[in-house]
């Protein structure tokens, strides 16, 4: 029996035989059927007893695993993963889904090895936050019955992601701070603390949001991380927007421009630009909306598109010949733009020109169901404008309802 799986190191054989049997849907009763009795199995499984060479042995062979563990394999498997998770943090994206597709091309010989439950942590990491949900909550589950038979390090890995993910699917921010806390009990990086800052955010807590993101740019720093350093600046904008403190949030948006630049991110520079224009919106400097350089308008996460910016304040203006034009522009877009753009769209189109609001009571509180998770400033410009359709029908009781929810 070879080193890495033997009498004395229960835990990688039992992450290896508990893992393989899940993912080829079998029972413990099944496995265990002529080789031990299913109690017996569960405790190997469980890293708890150390079973003969013989049992080992004939258990791997009912799973069909060719079991792994050259020196070869497993050095070149540990820098390819660890690769990947470095360029994951570093470069997002860029060039890990290249390495990822590269790790895949072993993944039966990474799930038959000890490095199989770093295998996962890197598929959980690439299918964080993305639309595969089921592949997503497939390998959570797997990871979360080995749970115990983790190192630390694999541990912080396993909560950081699922922290991330959580925030982002389900916005439920305090079990998502939950999550992320077990993270902190196994370890730090400078994403641990910008993804508990970016909670705190989500919930209102500009103040705790701030410091997190100040402890998170010390790390990004400290590595020479700069995308995730331009990430933290629009993440330091954003919480002096939210605070209403304009000049400082411009502050930041335009240091993280700046690198941006220098990078060539076009996501970034969109995003950007679309916080700086969306800031001339809700002050009333429409030469920063109209004029303000924009060379990319992406829809990007954490900023709303430059183009409904424009939009929204030409209605303020009563240019309806302009309205029409950014209309056109948007449903050009249309397999770009997400669900919300459609309701602003018909809402634009029954606009109130004489009192220069959206006057549908409905289309105003269906905004504000859409863009709920989207874009919190955006929200509260809704938000906003549904206060000054009540009051203008003179439901003062509902505009003080409104308003006091919007304080919260």
């Amino acid at each position: 029996m070879k080193k890495n799986i033997n009498r004395t190191n229960g835990k990688v054989l039992g992450s290896i035989i508990k893992m393989n049997r899940l993912l080829q849907n079998m029972s413990q009763k099944a496995l265990s059927e002529g080789i031990c009795v299913g109690s017996y199995l569960s405790r190997i499984e469980n890293g708890e007893i150390s079973p003969s060479e013989q049992v080992i042995s004939e258990l791997l062979g009912a799973l069909a695993i060719e079991f792994n563990d050259s020196d070869k394999f497993i050095e070149e498997g540990i820098a390819l993963l660890n690769h990947f998770l470095e360029e994951l943090m570093f470069n997002e994206f860029i060039t890990s889904k290249n390495l990822f597709d590269q790790i895949e091309l072993d993944a039966e010989k990474f799930r038959h090895s000890p490095l199989i439950i770093d295998y996962y942590i890197v598929n959980l990491a690439f299918y964080c936050t993305t639309e595969d949900r089921f592949v997503f909550n497939e390998v959570r589950a797997l990871l979360d019955s080995v749970l115990e038979l983790m190192s630390n390090e694999q541990k912080f890995k396993y909560y950081l992601y699922y922290g991330i993910d959580y925030a982002k699917t389900q916005n439920d921010y305090n079990e998502a701070l939950e999550i992320l806390s077990k993270a902190s009990s196994f370890g730090q990086n400078g994403h641990l603390w910008y993804w508990i800052g970016y909670v705190h955010l989500e919930n209102n807590n500009n103040l705790k949001a701030y410091e997190y993101f100040q402890v998170a740019m010390q790390h990004y720093l400290s590595d020479a991380n700069l995308l995730s350093v331009i990430g933290t600046y629009e993440m330091f904008g954003l919480t002096f927007l939210r605070a209403r403190q304009y000049e400082e949030s411009k502050q930041y948006f335009e240091k993280g421009r700046k690198l941006a630049e220098k990078i060539e991110s076009k996501s970034y520079i969109s995003s950007f630009d679309n916080h700086r224009a969306f800031i001339g919106l809700i002050t009333s400097d429409y030469n920063v909306v109209f004029d303000y350089d924009c060379n990319y308008d992406f829809f990007v996460a954490n900023s709303v598109p430059r183009s409904v910016t424009i939009l929204l304040a030409h209605l303020e203006n009563a240019n309806p010949t302009q309205v029409g034009k950014w209309i056109s522009e948007l449903i050009e877009q249309k397999t770009v733009y997400p669900g919300w753009v459609e309701t602003l769209i018909a809402a634009a189109q029954s606009y109130d020109w004489d009192n220069l609001i959206i006057a549908d009571e409905n289309m105003l509180k269906a905004l504000l169901i859409d863009t709920e998770y989207v874009s919190d400033e955006l929200h509260a410009y809704f938000s906003q404008m549904l206060i000054r359709f009540y009051k203008m029908g003179r439901r003062y009781k509902e505009a003080t309802e409104m308003l006091s929810t919007t304080m919260e």
